[in-house]
């Protein structure tokens, strides 16, 4: 990389700086108007492609992968704590779906379009990730209110009452092993971890 001649930029400065500030001191309600009428003009814009891009959506142009995958990032994700586990587990097959449907498209396209659907399959194991972590930490949790408070109706697994039938047949059998086993399975917590949330 070139060395940038730093003389002739001050002398520049040197020479026009005091003609700018003089043209700005003079000028300034004239200015303030520009900006204001900038500021404006950038809204619509902003707006209008916003619009654009919505219609867009609206005539099926934008593939729906992808209009899926803007709304799990901007939406889905940040709401996943106030979902239900039926929720939940649907957004799981959802996202495993788009990941197969990519994997399959790989293997039917040329291989120039190897690195692209990598990365979408990487930015879908994300999503993936996150949703199968908050699951557990979900399912942990519901267990352990229902471990603490047998009368504690659990909203979040309705839907998947097997889950909380053979929950509850484990704690009624007050086998601890097998209680242990179970939570580590559908949770993925440590035993230590296990052991010392439900002694």
């Amino acid at each position: 990389m070139g060395n940038i001649p730093i003389k002739p930029l001050v002398d520049s400065i040197k020479t026009h700086g005091p003609k700018v500030g003089k043209f700005v001191k003079d000028n300034w309600q004239v200015l303030g108007t520009g900006i204001t009428l900038a500021t404006k003009a950038g809204k619509k814009i902003n707006d209008h492609n916003n619009n654009k891009k919505e219609s867009k959506q609206k005539q099926g142009k934008i593939p729906y992968r992808k209009v899926r995958f803007i709304q799990y990032k901007t939406e889905i994700l940040h709401d996943l704590g106030n979902k239900k586990r039926s929720e939940l587990f649907q957004y799981k097959l959802e996202v495993s779906q788009f990941i197969q449907q990519i994997n399959n498209e790989e293997q039917n396209e040329v291989i120039l379009k190897k690195p692209l659907h990598t990365k979408r399959v990487s930015d879908w194991n994300e999503i993936l990730i996150q949703i199968e972590d908050k699951m557990k930490t979900k399912d942990y949790q519901e267990y352990l209110m229902i471990y603490n408070n047998p009368t504690h109706k659990s909203p979040y697994f309705e839907g998947f009452d097997v889950h909380l039938d053979k929950f509850n047949t484990l704690v009624n059998k007050e086998n601890t092993q097998l209680l242990y086993k179970f939570l580590q399975l559908n949770t993925g917590r440590s035993i230590e971890e296990i052991k010392r949330d439900f002694a």
